[in-house]
């Protein structure tokens, strides 16, 4: 199963297209194709729609026997798919985190910069029940342990032999910094040492303070990137903010995030050296005991 978000995302662009070639506006579109001009942005912009509703707007724009159209049919059912995010058992994992399961499913390759905190695929359940309750003493509003299930459920898509290849680079801080409390920080280290070592499809660097990153910059903020099998699939960016991820689809502001990613990668320790930092982390820890 690929992510519903990202095939949605795709069918949007390719009918954006198609409708350009057809030197057809939004509302004649619409008109063509008997549906109200707002129907036809929601559907580009890869909002869930009924599978007629998207059948209706391919016949005013193809023909039925050509092949575009038959795989742009198996897109929109793939995009109407529901995953194991929607299902009642995780009802309490939020919007947020559900969309991001849904953008990290079927994904070839998932890559992450993260500054200051580890990131949901590699966290225990002690380090993530630990933040939780943080926000929740701050005033947010979500179901804990729903949350927490939700990102334990998540990891799946890292695990086993099919695994998504994951490839991170943190901040030193990430690891060095207590978020949590120390033995519960010394278990996530551990964890993420073990991942990081006996995980052909994991990688896990750490860039150093005094990193070169040549004409680079560091980001402003973490942000993940999503690459799928099919290659006419869209590389989503998601940016993230403090109350929501900004999900960059423009295929051109995709590669400018993959270019900055290498930059940083290239220019962080090697997974050997990271993994030995990682070890001093945990080690330093263990010694306050």
């Amino acid at each position: 199963m690929i992510s519903p978000l990202a095939r949605r995302l795709r069918l949007g662009n390719a009918l954006r297209k198609l409708r350009d070639q057809a030197g057809m506006t939004g509302s004649e579109l619409g008109r063509a194709a008997g549906l109200d001009r707002t129907v036809v942005s929601k559907v580009e912009n890869g909002e869930r729609r009924p599978l007629d509703t998207i059948l209706r707007l391919l016949d005013a724009l193809l023909p039925e026997d050509d092949e575009r159209y038959r795989a742009l049919q198996r897109v929109a059912r793939d995009g109407l798919a529901r995953g194991w995010w929607t299902q009642p058992a995780f009802a309490g994992m939020g919007d947020r985190q559900a969309r991001t399961a849904d953008i990290e499913c079927g994904a070839r390759s998932i890559r992450e910069y993260q500054t200051s905190m580890l990131p949901g695929l590699v966290q225990t359940e002690a380090y993530a029940r630990h933040r939780g309750q943080v926000a929740l003493d701050e005033g947010a509003e979500f179901d804990l342990n729903g949350t927490v299930a939700g990102r334990l459920r998540r990891q799946q898509q890292i695990s086993g032999p099919d695994g998504s290849e994951y490839d991170v680079v943190l901040e030193p801080q990430a690891i060095e910094r207590l978020p949590v409390p120390p033995a519960v920080m010394r278990e996530q280290l551990h964890h993420l040492l073990t991942l990081a070592t006996t995980r052909e499809n994991i990688s896990v660097r750490v860039l150093p303070v005094d990193a070169r990153l040549g004409r680079g910059y560091v980001p402003r903020s973490p942000f993940s990137l999503y690459a799928y099998p099919d290659a006419e699939d869209l590389t989503l960016v998601a940016v993230d903010t403090v109350t929501a991820d900004l999900l960059v689809t423009e295929a051109r502001e995709a590669q400018r995030y993959a270019q900055m990613f290498d930059q940083l990668r290239d220019a962080a320790l090697s997974q050997e050296e990271s993994a030995d930092l990682i070890q001093k982390a945990a080690d330093a820890l263990a010694a306050e005991a």
